[in-house]
């Protein structure tokens, strides 16, 4: 067994390794040479080699993560048949990955999971449920919302599978990463533009060109490895069945339970919606929407805590302009309620009084805000500008400003690049009429 599940991890680690930084950046190097530009030559080669140093240093840093997350996410499916469906955010695991807690803001519900022996009987698995429950350690939100008195009826013993939808929802999170990682390239290039205003913007848009093509290269690599893995288990189990099984017991969560959070961070809001004169409503609706006011929230990009800030994008601007820091911020800042607030709330306002000014109409400016806080300035410029691949946000503003707030809308939900950003604006969008009127807290 033990030789089985070495050999699956090295099938993980030779199928799925990261294409080495060198390999990249020579391919960046060898497209940005051959890219005729009709400024001078001088400026075009210093950007490249600037631009290539600022992407080796955000690229080591992905790539890191994204290993330990591969290896995490191997070991998650040798023992459970999948990793969940659900946005990772909300899913918290034991040090040993043999339990864990799902807390489901969209369906309102906890779900505590639990594997345990195959032969396991339903008058043992209810002893097994009710030790867990009891245990002293602080309760989580979890363990909170599931009944005190456990039922034998309300749980499920399931088998563990490998089969074809456990196989596409574990491709699903590497799509996703995938989506995430190409809109942060794209919060690069508007950073790009800002700081380096004399390059050509077409250099700008080549280079993220290029590194949404090295993107999918390693998407296609990621999923090649999960696809060898659960070809690998299927195998196995025609021989040797899994001896585990999965016990999965659900509740409602308390009806107040998303309310009390929200009262509990909404005077961070209003004190940094007061300093930075934006809306405490859309400060709110962007908390809800992020994270569900979870000041421990984690994407996989990642993004971290309550307004979900990214350190090397958002948190580095937020540091450079805000803080006259000029470098990204901690991970371990951006878990302090506080600290998490101020951030999101000063990038908003960046946004709204330095990348979008030019926007006349407050609602109109209110609508390109939300989207450009998801997917950034550059994307919502080319919405509305008429070749569709200029990030000059003050050309888009004439064309905005001839529009009613609503044609605005419109046409974000129409020509925004991702589906993610439009759901986004979106969900944002009507709950802030829900903080307005205050009726969720």
């Amino acid at each position: 067994m033990k030789k089985f599940i070495t050999s699956l991890f090295v099938i993980s680690l030779v199928l799925s390794p990261l294409a080495s930084s060198d390999n990249v950046f020579d391919e960046f190097d060898a497209e940005m040479n051959e890219f005729e530009s009709p400024d001078n030559d001088k400026i075009v080669k210093e950007y490249i080699s600037f631009v290539s140093g600022y992407l080796a240093e955000y690229d080591t840093w992905r790539k890191e993560y994204l290993n330990g997350f591969d290896y995490k996410q191997t070991q998650i499916i040798m023992q459970w048949g999948e990793t969940t469906a659900q946005d990772i955010n909300n899913v918290v695991y034991s040090e040993d990955l043999k339990t864990r807690e799902l807390v489901d803001y969209d369906n309102n519900q906890a779900v505590i999971e639990i594997l345990v022996p195959v032969d396991t009987t339903a008058a043992e698995s209810e002893k097994i449920l009710t030790s867990y429950l009891a245990k002293d350690e602080k309760k989580s939100e979890a363990k909170q919302a599931l009944k005190k008195v456990v039922k034998a009826k309300d749980i499920q013993l399931n088998e563990i599978k490998f089969d074809a939808e456990q196989e596409k929802n574990a491709k699903e999170v590497i799509k996703k990463q995938t989506i995430a990682y190409k809109n942060e390239a794209d919060l690069k290039a508007d950073k790009l533009q800002e700081t380096q205003a004399s390059v050509p913007e077409s250099i700008i848009e080549k280079s993220v060109e290029l590194q949404k093509k090295i993107l999918e290269k390693e998407e296609i690599q990621r999923i090649a490895a999960v696809e060898a893995q659960y070809a690998a288990l299927r195998e196995k189990t025609k021989v040797t069945p899994p001896t585990y099984k999965v016990l999965k017991y659900t509740a409602k969560l308390p009806a107040n339970s998303l309310s009390k959070r929200a009262k509990k961070y909404k005077p961070f809001a209003e004190k940094e919606s007061q300093r930075f004169d934006i809306p405490v409503a859309l400060v709110m609706a962007i908390m809800h929407s992020e994270s569900a006011f979870q000041p421990k929230a984690k994407s996989a990009v990642p993004a971290y805590g309550l307004m979900q800030i990214v350190p090397r994008t958002a948190g580095h601007d937020v540091n450079k302009m805000i803080r006259k820091i000029d470098k990204p911020m901690q991970v371990k800042e951006l878990y302090v309620p506080s600290i998490n607030v101020e951030t999101g709330s000063a990038y908003l306002s960046i946004l709204d009084k330095r990348y979008l000014k030019s926007i006349t109409d407050p609602k109109s400016r209110l609508y390109c805000t939300i989207a450009a806080y998801n997917t950034g300035a550059g994307n919502v410029a080319k919405v509305f500008n008429s070749s569709g691949n200029t990030r000059n946000i003050n050309k888009a503003a004439r064309v905005i400003n001839t529009l009613s707030p609503e044609q605005v809308y419109t046409a974000l939900m129409n020509k925004l690049p991702y589906d993610e950003t439009k759901h986004y604006l979106k969900k944002v969008s009507k709950r802030i009429a829900l903080y307005e009127t205050k009726s969720a807290i």
